[in-house]
């Protein structure tokens, strides 16, 4: 009787239950444009502007491709006419162990070659155990190999191929808009590495500066507006280093596209924009030109920096 007065006391204050719609997906092809903005130690801001259709209502979106490394307490949904209700960071990915383990107490079909007709020869088999190696009940025997091909009737809904954060949101209207995910990730970092080559004179030099971007998210950024702060960012106040970083990212207005980074001073950060966009891969290594010079008058000095205890007798 208690869930029937609760929903009666639901009705007569007027609050209606809340029930999700069928969850909608926001691929990554939805994306109309992303920033990234990469810290010191390990950090970096994602700001990932999606196209979405929602109706009316209490929703389940799923933003699929997102990074594996999501800080999802940091997660943030602007959008028209939106409320988010609850979040979920969904990261148990589908491989065949996951699965396996999934099907422990469900039976499965286990495909068996026929060793001299080759026939394809389906036995049901129960999924006893499946932590180190595999325990079948076949019939009323009871194996510990897989001696065939496994066959499963369904994917379980736990399941995902991607990283996925799903909210559950309320939409005051129907129809398409935009909207902004930001959040804190790892799994992204940055160092600047520079290159001088002396001429035969040893009086000139050139100079060559770059950007090593360091992916390993788990997930691509295609065409994203690239910013790069360097200083030292404090990770002990979780909630101030978020609000801090998101207005050093909000202040820099975008510049103007200059080859091939500008510098800006924000606070006690200095600030570098990528005046284009760049792809940024999974698992990838990637350069970017910081500055050149060419023919920088130098010259060469012979130091000798020693210890007092060199001129003891």
């Amino acid at each position: 009787m208690k869930p029937v007065l609760f929903v009666l006391a639901a009705l007569l204050l007027g609050i209606s239950p809340v029930r999700a719609g069928v969850e909608i997906a926001v691929p990554a092809q939805h994306q109309q444009a992303i920033g990234v903005t990469i810290y010191n130690k390990n950090l970096a801001l994602i700001k990932d502007r999606r196209r979405i259709d929602v109706p009316k209502g209490v929703q389940t979106l799923a933003f699929r491709e997102v990074s594996a490394q999501i800080k999802p307490e940091t997660a943030l949904l602007n959008g028209e006419d939106l409320a988010v209700l609850e979040q979920n960071f969904e990261y148990d990915l589908l491989t065949p162990e996951s699965l396996l383990q999934k099907y422990v107490g469900r039976e499965v079909t286990m495909i068996r070659r026929h060793p001299t007709t080759g026939e394809d020869q389906p036995v049901q088999a129960k999924v006893l155990s499946a932590g180190n190696g595999v325990v079948l009940q076949v019939g009323d025997r009871i194996e510990t190999a897989v001696s065939g091909r496994l066959v499963y009737a369904d994917v379980p809904d736990t399941l995902r191929d991607r990283p996925t954060l799903t909210m559950q949101v309320e939409s005051q209207k129907d129809g398409a808009r935009e909207v902004e995910l930001s959040y804190l990730t790892g799994g992204l970092s940055w160092q600047a590495d520079y290159v001088a080559e002396l001429n035969g004179g040893d009086d000139r030099l050139n100079l060559s500066g770059w950007v090593t971007l360091t992916n390993e998210s788990g997930a691509r950024y295609p065409q994203a507006q690239l910013q790069l702060v360097a200083g030292d960012v404090n990770m002990v106040e979780k909630e101030m280093q978020f609000r801090g970083m998101r207005q050093v990212a909000m202040a820099a207005a975008p510049l103007a596209p200059a080859p091939p980074m500008a510098e800006e001073s924000m606070f006690e950060y200095h600030l570098y924009t990528l005046g284009r966009p760049t792809d940024i891969g999974v698992n990838q290594k990637k350069q970017v030109a910081l500055l050149q010079a060419v023919g920088v008058e130098c010259r060469k000095e012979f130091l000798l920096q020693g210890q007092d205890s060199y001129y003891l007798a």
